[in-house]
């Protein structure tokens, strides 16, 4: 069993060979779009993946225009609200876009716009409600922690550790309080720390989380104060947790009247996320618990899994340095 357990682990870091140092990408493409003048805006768009085939295109009476002078640009007789966009090259790669307006007055509107529903039109530089901003926020947050391997691969550890759901919430709750203050704080640009170095820490802790994992199942006896201590380790590696948060929040921007909403609205979309992979986990585990033996190998393995697929990441970010 061991030793099935190992070659488990083992292909498992070798999948994980095929991802990039980052775990923290969304699968988004980025159209920054900066009004110039009142009928005219420069148009970027970026990724951190491949974005080659995502492009802008609007309704008569705009267009966009690329030249070797002005780069790509969106015209609109008299004035850009109105105007009808359409994100076209979404599909499997580059699965949603995110859309970044600045006006020309400073104000912003975004919009995140899928294969399925490609469209949006330009609204008038107003400020946007802040629950709409938050909603739109909160949707981001849901998908930045469901596509982030690192971040629940920790979880997995946490509840592979604890198995109970009260520790595990607990633990779950020392995790969010410290993520959420150094992704705000670095998000509001209070801290400031190297995405690399953070992301070689996040390594860090699923290597360190995992040796707890070893430990709880060798002393059941402490498992009450273990709980504890575990709590406060997820407390100290949410602080790494949340600069990976920041990154990811970082890629999207945050608009420049709603700050407050849109912190808000992320850090609730990742909680929610958070929560419903515990459930899910948790109610996995407890299921495998009916046959001991069974648990016995998920815990095992899962330990494996976390430790070395993080050890991996940890020298493949450390080379990134």
């Amino acid at each position: 069993m061991r030793g099935a357990l190992l070659a488990a682990a083992a292909a498992l870091v070798a999948l994980a060979g095929a991802r990039p140092a980052s775990a923290h990408g969304m699968r988004s493409a980025y159209i920054e779009i900066t009004q110039t003048a009142p009928e005219r805006a420069r148009i970027a768009i970026r990724g951190n993946l491949p974005v080659l085939g995502v492009e802008l295109a609007a309704a008569a009476p705009c267009a966009v225009a690329t030249t070797a002078d002005t780069g790509t640009e969106l015209g609109c007789p008299g004035a850009l609200p109105g105007a009808a966009l359409t994100v076209t090259g979404l599909g499997p790669i580059a699965s949603e876009a995110v859309i970044l307006l600045t006006f020309l007055d400073g104000t912003t509107a975004t919009a995140v716009v899928t294969a399925g529903s490609p469209s949006w039109r330009i609204p008038d530089a107003a400020d946007p409600g802040m629950l709409t901003v938050a909603g739109r926020y909160i949707r981001l947050g849901v998908e930045h922690i469901a596509t982030g391997a690192d971040h629940l691969l920790f979880l997995l550890a946490l509840v592979l550790c604890l198995r109970t759901l009260r520790a595990v919430m607990l633990a779950e709750t020392a995790f969010t309080l410290s993520h959420t203050l150094s992704f705000s704080a670095s998000s509001l640009g209070w801290i400031r720390v190297s995405s690399t170095a953070a992301e070689a820490c996040i390594a860090i802790s699923l290597v360190l989380i995992a040796l707890d994992v070893g430990r709880s199942t060798r002393d059941a006896s402490d498992r009450g104060s273990g709980a504890w201590k575990t709590a406060g380790l997820a407390f100290a590696f949410g602080l790494v947790h949340g600069l990976g948060f920041a990154g990811g929040l970082a890629e999207i921007g945050l608009p420049a009247t709603a700050v407050p909403a849109a912190l808000a609205g992320f850090a609730a979309g990742v909680e929610i996320g958070q929560v419903v992979f515990l459930a899910i986990a948790v109610t996995a585990l407890a299921l495998a618990r009916r046959a001991p033996r069974l648990a016995r190998a998920a815990v095992q393995g899962g330990a494996y899994a976390v430790g070395g697929i993080g050890a991996f990441w940890l020298l493949q970010r450390l080379a990134a340095l």
